[in-house]
């Protein structure tokens, strides 16, 4: 972790402050002496939270026997504890309420709730830990990632693409671009509130292995294996039956629980977590499969203890550009550092593509990228011949990589390619003739610029890249640490 970007983020002035009432009820619950009375009434004048909290408590999600009628109510029922989790959950909601769509809260969001109905049903099936205080955890987890977008604006959103939605990889991509990651920065947020020292604890560790410790190691455990249902449930379906396996191995090894058990819970994780989003306003965009979930992963049991076929490894091919994939320009452009020769990296990203998307319809952005990137390599190919590579980089954005070409001649191609993405229109039934663009981030590895890894050109790279869309696109970007990122044409 770097001390210096950590504080930089932490006193950014675009990073998200909690609302009075939470602030309020974090300093009164501090408190040994409090009266539930005195939380009750600073809950009671934020009409609108009082509000969800109510209609939270008498949903199923908790199963009263009798409907609560106030806070108090609910306070003497359900205890300090949780009423207090579901006031920092609905105000930390309406915090990130942002009408800016570009990160995708509703995603965000999604994952926090299965998270925190996870936590709260593993925590109250095992009878380790608090399931109020692991539904909190739970649910502020991944706090960071908000702080880090706010901060680092398209520079993040880069990263959550070079993710490809493996939320695992996420700190170490975090770590490698800004030198610090979500879950350093939301346990300085949370800190920063006055929230317990152990929820702070567990969100700092909750992407580390068991080779560190928490102070309460059980709840981060707890907290682990809700991240590995939220995997199962609505992460990435590729990977989904993986995240199972670590479910059930890890809830065996850690907590002595039976397979049977930990399945069989999936299904109450799903109705609640599905509920309690509705009451967050987050939308049921497909249902769960839990069935299916589980009938693939007893296939799967069942072909691996017969010897079944192993998976074939990935094509490598990029099926809407036809363009080698992200993984292989990762290897690639790792080998070209093999030896000293100038490598210039180009990241084209694809202008407008939401607003292409939204006007033209399903297809329409494949259809983009596809005649972009092919006016790109026959642009390339012309003034460089063979010695281009071109890549499907992540999202709308392709990569040209380029060895032993001057400074001058890199910014030729990249004015070339961007005249000839302008000169390919695409042709759409709905759109008609429209004019396409590129922005361009250039990087290039020298012995005398100070890049001399390959994290360091690509990052260079991708600022670059942030730099030319944030004037509007169409622009592109040359950086290197000898001078500021700046626009060249």
């Amino acid at each position: 972790m770097n001390d210096a970007v950590l504080a930089r983020v932490m006193d950014s002035p675009n990073m998200p402050t909690l609302p009075a009432v939470a602030v309020r009820i974090l300093e009164l619950t501090s408190r040994r002496d409090v009266e539930l009375a005195e939380i009750a009434k600073v809950i009671e004048n934020d009409p609108a939270i009082a509000t969800r909290v109510l209609k939270t408590v008498n949903s199923s999600f908790y199963g009263l026997n009798r409907r609560v009628g106030s806070i108090r109510q609910a306070l003497a029922y359900l205890g300090m504890e949780t009423v207090k989790g579901l006031v920092l959950g609905f105000s930390l909601a309406r915090t990130f309420d942002d009408d800016d769509v570009i990160f995708d809260f509703d995603e965000y969001w999604k994952r926090s709730i299965f998270a925190a109905s996870a936590a709260r049903a593993l925590a109250s099936m095992l009878r380790l830990e608090d399931p109020d205080e692991a539904f909190v955890a739970a649910l502020v987890r991944d706090l960071g990632m908000v702080a880090l977008w706010r901060h680092f604006g398209d520079r993040y959103l880069q990263i959550l693409d070079l993710s490809n939605g493996d939320h695992r990889s996420l700190p170490d991509l975090e770590r490698r671009h800004f030198e610090v990651d979500h879950a350093e920065i939301g346990a300085g947020m949370l800190e920063g509130w006055n929230f317990p020292s152990n929820i702070v604890d567990v969100v700092l560790l909750h992407h580390q292995g068991t080779s560190v410790t928490a102070q309460s190691e059980n709840l981060r455990r707890v907290i682990l294996l809700a991240d590995h249902v939220v995997e199962s449930l609505i992460g990435d379906p590729d990977r989904a039956q993986a995240a199972l396996r670590r479910y059930e191995e890890d809830a065996a090894l850690w907590f002595d629980v039976r397979r049977g058990t930990v399945l069989a819970a999936l299904r109450s994780i799903t109705e609640h977590a599905w509920e309690l989003a509705a009451m967050f306003e987050v939308s049921k965009a497909t249902d769960v499969d839990i069935e299916g979930l589980l009938e693939e992963a007893d296939r799967q049991r069942r072909s691996t203890k017969v010897g079944g076929p192993t998976a074939k490894d990935p094509d490598p091919t990029d099926t809407v550009t036809g363009l080698p994939d992200r993984t292989r320009f990762q290897d690639d452009f790792v080998a070209c550092f093999q030896d000293d020769r100038p490598t210039s990296v180009l990241l084209v990203a694809v202008d407008g593509m939401r607003e292409l998307n939204r006007d033209g319809g399903p297809g329409t952005g494949d259809a983009a990228l596809s005649r972009a990137s092919r006016a790109m390599m026959r642009a390339s190919q012309e003034l460089c011949g063979d010695a281009v590579r071109g890549y499907r980089f992540v999202g709308a954005e392709l990569a040209i990589i380029v060895q032993d070409e001057t400074i001058d001649r890199i910014t030729h191609l990249a004015d070339r390619i961007r005249a000839a993405v302008r000169l390919a229109p695409l042709t759409d039934d709905r759109l008609g003739l429209k004019t396409l663009g590129v922005s361009i981030g250039i990087a290039i590895r020298g012995s005398q610029d100070g890049l001399q890894t390959p994290d360091e050109v690509l990052r260079a790279s991708m600022m670059a890249l942030s730099e030319a869309r944030r004037h509007g696109g169409g622009e592109i970007a040359f950086h290197t640490p000898d001078s500021a990122t700046g626009l060249v044409a």
